[in-house]
Order: structure tokens, then sequence, then C-alpha cells
């Protein structure tokens, strides 16, 4: 449809009507003229650089208590086109902004189906011809009849050709009642909107393999028809991808290019054949199906973590307890090894537990997220420092209270197995051990029951070493035999453990600074002076037990008042004085891939021993500096020591769940991300840094 004429040579009156030139006026024809009704203000066209704007309505008048429908009419050039809600690959959606009296309220505005535009490697969806983009208005039941009504909208629009897009706005005006054009009163009924999806449809979206598959059951695909679905959101899906499809027995299903990170929900117009279909589904996570590889990458993981320095102490007392049942009948030393896995399984399914569910609740946690708690690291460390004092003979109270950390872990009970093996997954979390990252990430990306039986096969391989020798008699039996050795080794054991102490007081001053170190150090004192008290004062029954409570609680009180907050003005995470490493964020990243500029990313935490290992033997090694600074790498350091929800997210999106993770980017933009195994030589990350092009080399 065509604009509406314009009479050129016509002079607009307030109120609409045109006055010509009077060559020849007499009293009787300005009498006549006088007599004539004043009619309704019409609408005006704004007549606007390669489009025409006007402001329309449906109905005459307002009722009371009724409806219309009010619309802005755009009428391009040839050649010319406006954007639909989602423009596409460039463009920019019409804006209508209604200005309307009291006792008139719009509702949302409707888009009819739009076209998709190509335009060389792009696609815009929009309208080449005349659209009209109309909303319903709800009129009150006190609006006055047949008063007059100034109605306004304010528009504004992008008209695109092939070379070039023009924007334009304007503010449009039109009064009712006002007199309505049969071929207006057609705009709003021609209008080719999306249909609600006949009832028999199921509708569902899936991440499946890279892409989200839209999958209409209950609607046959007629021959020859192609679907095509318009996302609602510019973000969502790539406007230029196509779009494959499979019909079905019962349907079709489409396969859609997601721009980044596939989309909450899908929300758009499914255009099949000569109708379209307003569609919102939600989009569920992709299922990959069940594979017994990451059951046995978790149990190869949870096996090499009895190598890990963090587990060492904690099974070095479970080794002591063992040559301790030596001389013992082959079933108790059996039902010693089951209690000890039933302790550290049992672990295990509670951090998955919490993890799962803090994953349901939308928090970002991941694998050692406890000892990202300074409080937590402080607790830790008065256990050990207890634990070392039993070992060293200084607790031995009996059935005191302060005797609970001794008889849950030292000795050969089942309590003793049991709460061992807590102990063991507890200090086990803050090392990953190679096939662990992979694993865990993928475990709690799936459902439960899946996250639940990886879990308890990395929990299976931390028990397991200690299991067979339980099992395996000829094993047992090159266990050398208890004598007054043992009393030797119990005592040098709680070096390890003082080792380890030490080690958490380090990771609590990159988290909290100096004043934690001072209250966990004064605490420990307290746990010192509790443990003396109590074994001063053995034979003075209650009083003994009183006292060293209350110092065990004092100690208790004073570390975690002075863990409240974080020291201010802190970073955790030591840097290399010879390279600079700058923080992580994604930004950053992109700012520098941009560029063409190589980045290595180091996702480490303080509290990760596997990260301290191998930052000192190879990360801050002269050789790997040198070669980094040679090809002009930049290296971001992405410190976990504290929760940090960025970070997490971006391990997600690796599939990991824990650190070390590294990252390296080439200077490409096209090329995927290369990550490096979790252990890491100077060798190993030299490898891969000369696998960069040469065009990224600099002098040194």
């Amino acid at each position: 449809m065509q604009a509406m004429p314009r009479a050129p040579h016509a002079e607009r009156l307030p109120h609409g009507r045109a006055r010509a030139s009077i060559h020849a006026p007499t009293a009787a024809a300005l009498l006549a003229l006088l007599l004539v009704p004043i009619r309704p203000a019409a609408a005006v066209m704004v007549a606007a650089k390669h489009v025409d704007v006007e402001l329309v309505s449906d109905a005459a008048t307002a009722a009371p208590g009724g409806a219309l429908r009010l619309g802005v009419r755009f009428v391009p050039a040839r050649g010319w086109h406006v954007s639909w809600r989602n423009p596409g690959d460039s463009g920019e959606a019409p804006r209508i902004e209604w200005m309307l009296p009291a006792g008139l309220t719009a509702g949302a505005l409707e888009w009819p189906v739009p076209e998709r535009l190509p335009l060389g490697p792009l696609v815009n969806f929009g309208y080449p011809g005349e659209v009209l983009l109309a909303a319903p208005v709800a009129v009150a039941r006190d609006v006055v009849a047949d008063a007059p009504l100034p109605l306004r909208a304010h528009a504004k629009w992008l008209v695109c050709n092939e070379d070039e897009c023009v924007p334009g706005g304007a503010t449009l005006t039109l009064t009712l009642p006002t007199a309505v054009a049969p071929e207006t009163a057609r705009l709003f009924d021609a209008r080719a909107l999306p249909e609600a999806p006949p009832a028999g449809w199921r509708v569902a979206a899936r991440v499946e393999r890279g892409h989200v598959a839209l999958e209409i059951d209950g609607a046959p695909l007629a021959l020859g028809a192609i679907p095509f679905f318009f996302a609602a959101d510019r973000g969502a899906l790539e406007a230029a991808a196509p779009q494959p499809f499979s019909r079905r027995a019962d349907g079709f299903a489409l396969a859609l290019a997601p721009q980044a990170a596939p989309p909450e929900r899908l929300a758009g117009v499914l255009r099949v054949g000569n109708r379209a279909y307003a569609i919102d589904a939600p989009v569920a996570p992709a299922l990959a199906p069940f594979s017994p590889t990451p059951l046995a990458l978790a149990f190869a993981g949870g096996l090499l973590l009895n190598l890990m320095p963090c587990v060492f102490p904690v099974l070095a007392i479970k080794a002591l307890a063992l040559v301790g049942l030596g001389g013992e009948e082959r079933r108790r030393v059996r039902r010693h090894g089951m209690v000890y896995l039933a302790g550290i399984v049992a672990s295990f399914w509670l951090l998955a537990g919490v993890l799962v569910a803090a994953r349901a609740g939308g928090a970002e946690l991941g694998w050692g997220f406890q000892l990202q708690s300074p409080a937590v690291i402080a607790l830790l460390a008065m256990l050990f420092f207890w634990m070392a004092l039993a070992l060293l003979d200084v607790v031995s109270i009996g059935g005191a209270i302060m005797g609970v950390g001794q008889r849950l872990t030292v000795g050969e009970g089942d309590r003793a197995a049991f709460f061992t093996g807590v102990l063991a997954t507890i200090v086990a979390t803050p090392c990953t051990a190679p096939f662990m990252g992979t694993a865990i990430g993928y475990a709690l990306g799936q459902p439960a029951m899946v996250a639940f039986a990886v879990f308890t096969s990395l929990g299976l391989g931390l028990a397991f070493p200690y299991v067979l020798v339980t099992w395996v008699p000829a094993l047992a039996s090159r266990l050398p035999r208890p004598g007054a050795w043992m009393q030797t080794l119990k005592q040098l054991l709680a070096f390890p453990l003082l080792v380890t102490v030490a080690w958490l007081v380090w990771i609590a001053s990159v988290q909290a600074g100096p004043a934690a170190v001072g209250a966990i150090l004064m605490a420990l004192v307290l746990v010192a002076f509790a443990a003396w008290v109590g074994a001063h004062w053995r034979g003075a029954g209650g009083r003994g037990i009183a006292a060293a409570a209350v110092l065990a609680a004092l100690a208790l009180a004073v570390t975690l008042r002075a863990l409240d907050a974080p020291a201010p003005g802190t970073r955790p995470g030591p840097a290399s004085v010879a390279l600079a490493w700058e923080p992580f964020s994604t930004a950053r990243i992109a700012e520098l891939r941009a560029e063409g500029r190589p980045v290595f990313v180091d996702f480490t935490a303080a509290w990760c021993l596997t990260c301290q290992v191998n930052k000192k033997v190879a990360l801050e090694t002269a050789e790997v500096i040198a070669k980094m600074k040679e090809l002009g790498v930049v290296a971001l350091r992405a410190d976990w020591t504290r929760p940090d929800a960025a970070i997490t997210r971006a391990l997600r999106e690796f599939g990991r769940d824990g650190v070390p993770l590294y990252v390296l980017y080439s200077g490409r933009a096209d090329d995927p991300p290369r990550i490096l195994p979790q252990i890491l030589t100077p060798t190993i990350v030299i490898d891969e840094l000369e696998k960069l092009e040469p065009t990224h080399r600099r002098s040194p």
C-alpha cells in the first residue's frame, strides 16, 4: 500500500481542514462555509528521510469501558526497510513511546512476522514494505464519550538499505474522534501477527552438541515446508547461521546456533510455510549420555590423591594404625579398612550434596570451596595442631572432652577409622590430582545421580590402597611387625602435621592478612595450654576437663572474631617479581585477543598445593618467563583463593570445577584456547608457547 496522498498546495488549519485560495469571496460563500460542521482532526503523515510515518487508530472514537488499537504506520521508500524487534546482524528496532491522555492505557507493542533480509554475509530481520506497529489501548469507563482526546506517540527508527542506515524520529499526533478511512482500518486486520501454537503441539528446547535444538512434536512438517525461527532476543542466536532441520514421525526439530552461551529461554517466532507461531520455551541443559569414562577418571584421580602432599600426613597416621593391627584377626583388619572407606565415601557424598544444592540455588561453588573460608582454615589448623600434640603424647586425657579429636582420628577402633576417612577427604580438597578436574567439571554439569556417582568413584580411588592392604593377606604380611619402633614413628609423624599447620596459617595470611595470622597463632597457643592443663590436672576430675574446655572455647572465639572480615586492600596470591601478572577478567582477555596478542591464564588459589608447586617448578622459572617475554605473552592470574563468581563461571566454561587450570590463547581470534596439563614442567609450558605463530614473537 502506498502512502496516503497529501495536498501539496493546501494550508493546514488547526483542526485539520484544508483552506484553498479564495479568488472571489462573497458574503453568501462565507456564510455557507461557516455553517459547515467542523471535522475532527485527522492524522498527519510525517515525511521523513526514506520513510513516511503516521499515527493511526482503528476506531473513530474512544468508547468508555471499551478498547481500540493505535499504531504507527511506516511506509519506507523502495529498497529501504525498518527492523523487527530483533534487527539481526545490523540495524535497530523502532521505539515507540505512547503519550496518551488520562483514562487510556496502551498494552504491549505487537510485532508482525518479519522477513529475512540477507546483506552479503549478514542477515537482518525486518519489513521491506509498509508495516504497522500497533498496540491495544484500554479505555477507562470514566472517559467522556465524544470528548476530544489528543493522542501522541514519540517514535524513533532506523531505516536501512543495502548500503546505509539513516536514523529518524518524530512526535506523531492524532485527535479522537476522527474519521477512519476504510483502508486504514484494514491495515490492522491485515497484519501478519504470530499465532499461539496449536493445542496439540509439544514444544521443547535443549542444548545439544554445541547448538540449541528446538523440537516440535505433534506437528508433522508438510513436504516442501522450510521452518525458520526468529529469536526475539538479539543476543540469543546467530542471525546469519543456517538452521538445519530434521523431520520426525510426528514433528520436526531445528538446530539453532547460539551467539555465545546457550540462552536460558528460547522466545521468538517460528515460521512454517505461510503460518507463524509465537514460541517461548525454557532451554534445558545438555544431557550427555552416561559414559564410564568420567567414573574411571574420577577413580584414577582419587587414587593419585594418595600421592599428594595434602593427604600424606593423614595417610601416615592410618599406616601406623594398620601396622598396629598386624597381629589382629583378619576379620577385624578388613572391618577397619571398610569403615575407613565408609568415612571417605560419606564425606564425598556430603561434598557432592552441598555442591549440587548450592548450584541449584544459583551459588558459585567449586571443588575446595570450604578452604576459601578463613574460619574453616583456622579450625583445620587447630585440629591438626591438636592431632600433632596427641602424636607427641602431650594430649592423653582419656575420657575428657578435649580428647575428642584424638579419639576420633587417632587409634585403632571403628570410630577412628571412620573419622580419619572424613579428615582425609577434607585435606584432599586443596589438591586436584590429574584427571580430577575433568571428572568433577563433568559431574557438576550433570543430574544429581551422575554427580554422586562420580564423587563416589573419587572416594573409592582415595580409599583403594588402604582397603587393598586390609583385604589382601599377601600385602598385609609384608607390613613390619609391631614393636617399640612404632612409638618413635608415631612421634615423628607429628611433624608433617605441624608442617600442614604452618601451610594453613600461610593460606590464612593470604586470605585475611596479618591479623588473621596473629589470631590463629594465639589460638594455637591456647590449644597447647589447654592440652597442658588437661594433662597436668589429669587426676583433678572435672576441674581439668572444665579448664581445658574453657581454653579451647576461648581459642575458637578469638580466632573466629579476628577472621570476621578479610584484610582491607589485600588481594590474594603472590605475583612473580620477574613477570607482571595482571588480574583476570573476561573483558581483558577479549581486549587482548582483539589486539592479536597471546594470553596465558593461570587459574590458581593459595590453598591449592598443586598450584603452588607448579608456580615454583614451572611458571616462575627463568626460562619460562624469558619465553613469555620473547613471545609477547600477556599473563593473567585468576586467583580463586577466596570466592569469585566470575572465576567460577570461567572455570565452568572450560568444564572444570577446581584449580589448577592453565589456558593459553593464541593471538588469532579464531583459534580455540589450549588447556595445559594440571602438572607442569618448564618443558611442557615452553613447548606450548613455541606453538604460537611467529607473528606474535617479540624481541627480548
